[in-house]
């Protein structure tokens, strides 16, 4: 029953941090820029993603405000669908959360 407890645990941690739509709104939005999706988290701690993201990620929105493509995928439908994922993917593996994970054979980039 531990070992039953203890697995279910470990798969729900791993899949949070992990959060595939997370990364896969990183990989078509964020990665032609700023590299693998795990090292893009690592750019900032948890705190600072959240204040990127906080009011509809307006700090987010002023970084790129410069780059047209980037402000083209920021407001867009799909940007706003997924804020949520992408804001919790980039906090779960913020630079502050420990080991900063990279390739591991299923989730590259």
């Amino acid at each position: 029953m531990k070992k039953s407890l203890l697995i279910a645990a470990l798969l729900a941690t791993y899949s949070f941090a992990y959060s595939a739509k997370g990364m896969v709104t990183y990989k078509k939005l964020c990665s032609s820029c700023h590299g693998p999706a795990f090292k893009g988290a690592a750019m900032l701690e948890s705190e600072e993603w959240r204040e990127m993201f906080d009011n509809s990620a307006q700090n987010l929105k002023n970084i790129h405000k410069n780059d047209k493509s980037a402000t083209k995928k920021i407001n867009s439908g799909y940007f706003e669908r997924r804020m949520k994922a992408l804001r919790d993917f980039m906090m779960n593996n913020a630079r502050d959360k420990g080991v900063v994970r990279s390739c591991d054979g299923l989730n590259c980039g």
